[in-house]
């Protein structure tokens, strides 16, 4: 029998429940969470994702033949089932070295999807993070550097704001996982030739001075720009750090972004170590496979500094925005921020005594008695 038959039977178990919480009167967030999960284990089309995405993840790692094959598929189905783990989720997590209770301290993607609908509940003022030009309008402060959105700008004043610049970098106005970048040289094509190109888009986009990093990250990986992700959250006025990583990208890519084969350095938020990184095909590594730059152990400079601008930033944003991750650039004399994301993905959990899924459980009682 097929794994993937398994699940209308958890399906069925599902809708009863849900039918029964649908009977109680009262509302929390507790029950909100059920009702969420439950809607989408009835309504999620699976099969489509085991027998697609799982398996071709699992023969990408050349663990798709044989029982032991099988019954990852079926561990991963409960995975799904109980803690709402995604396929991505499932390996990036390393969930089949882990057992039930570290796994149930991670946020997934169906947790972190309610997490964003409890916490940046506002269309309006989440549009200030998934909007770069809002962002960077609402932000100008923290940006340090120069941009424009294309379409809002002649060519004359896109010459005269670039003038100096030697690269510029255009991105989607509204976009996310490092797709639609593209970078010119100044001294390959002329003002004219990137604008026009950048306007024949026929979608918004904005045009920035590209930012050339300086110091240790940048001797990292020397042809991307490598960031450090801090996630805040603040309810009445009091502002946490959540979890922080490091992304840097590998040899010849411009962007850092995990879904771009860049990789994922876990920070102590505390102390600012660096702990071994991974993305989707390698994982404990302690050097930059290809600068051989030592990571795994070093501490990232002015780390204090990081989390009080990160603090400030969220000071900016509307209240109803309560969960944000920053994207920070460190340079040899310089902090600034890059973007801003409204349901930033949260990393494995190296320790099994952190339990973020028990601390958002706390943060969103607290939302909820505000």
């Amino acid at each position: 029998m097929r794994i993937e038959n398994l699940y209308p039977v958890f399906r069925y178990i599902a809708s009863k429940r849900l039918g029964h919480l649908q009977k109680k009167d009262a509302s929390n967030w507790k029950r909100q969470w059920s009702e969420f999960f439950l809607n989408d284990l009835i309504n999620f089309q699976y099969e489509d994702i085991i027998a697609v995405d799982f398996r071709e993840k699992q023969k990408a790692r050349g663990m798709d033949k044989g029982l032991k094959a099988s019954f990852q598929r079926l561990d991963y189905m409960l995975s799904w089932v109980f803690l709402g783990a995604m396929p991505e989720d499932y390996f990036s997590m390393v969930f089949n070295k882990k057992g039930w209770i570290w796994r149930n301290h991670h946020i997934t993607r169906e947790r972190l999807r309610f997490l964003k609908r409890k916490f940046n509940s506002n269309q309006e003022s989440l549009a200030l993070l998934d909007d770069k030009a809002k962002f960077c309008t609402n932000w100008e402060t923290y940006i340090h550097r120069k941009w424009c959105v294309i379409d809002e700008i002649s060519l004359e004043e896109f010459e005269e704001k670039f003038k100096d610049a030697d690269r510029l970098i255009a991105k989607r106005g509204i976009g996310k996982g490092g797709k639609g970048i593209a970078v010119f040289d100044t001294s390959e094509m002329g003002y004219e030739e990137i604008y026009e190109e950048v306007l024949s888009q026929n979608e918004p986009y904005i045009v920035e001075e590209y930012h050339e990093q300086t110091g240790w990250l940048h001797k990292v990986n020397p042809s991307s720009l490598n960031t450090i992700r801090v996630c805040t959250l603040s309810i009445n006025g009091k502002t946490d750090v959540v979890f922080a990583y490091l992304r840097v990208g590998v040899k010849g890519a411009i962007v850092d972004n995990i879904h771009s084969g860049g990789i994922r350095f876990p920070i102590d938020h505390h102390t600012g170590k660096i702990h071994k990184g991974m993305n989707y095909q390698i994982f404990d590594v302690e050097k930059h496979p290809d600068s051989g730059v030592q990571l795994y152990g070093e501490t990232i400079p002015r780390w204090e500094e990081i989390l009080e601008l990160c603090r400030e930033a969220h000071e900016l944003a509307h209240d109803s925005l309560h969960l944000i991750g920053w994207d920070v650039c460190l340079d040899e004399d310089d902090i600034s921020l890059i973007e801003g994301n409204g349901g930033p993905g949260f990393p494995p959990i190296e320790n099994p005594h952190e339990n973020w899924w028990g601390d958002m459980k706390n943060y969103l009682s607290q939302l909820e008695s505000s």
